[in-house]
């Protein structure tokens, strides 16, 4: 090896970490598209990740276009079947993914 390319190989190499690390963040953000007020039809307890010790709530949602979709319970609130619920709605930035979360509970029983 010439000392000009061991000096090189560095170099390539924090350059070809920093490109992984942006990569890496931009492949994982998202943002948040809106939130929007829906109704919940029904909701469901399923086995949590992996390292979770509670069971992953969901909740099938009705939204105002008539669109049925599943969305993950992200609030300590108690949610039931015909209850008003505020979602978030996120866009992952590269896939363009949608995922959806119940917020808030709007009418409390």
């Amino acid at each position: 090896m010439t000392p000009k390319t061991s000096a090189a190989i560095p170099l390539v190499l924090v350059a070809a970490a920093i490109v992984l690390v942006v990569w890496f963040v931009i492949a994982n953000s998202s943002r948040r598209v809106e939130e929007v007020m829906v109704t919940v039809e029904a909701v469901t307890a399923g086995p949590g990740s992996e390292g979770q010790s509670v069971p992953e709530r969901t909740a099938m949602i009705l939204m105002p276009d008539g669109r049925r979709l599943y969305a993950r319970i992200a609030t300590a609130e108690a949610v039931r079947p015909g209850q008003k619920a505020k979602i978030a709605i996120t866009e992952q930035l590269i896939s363009g993914t949608r995922t959806y979360e119940v917020i808030d509970i709007v009418d409390r029983p």
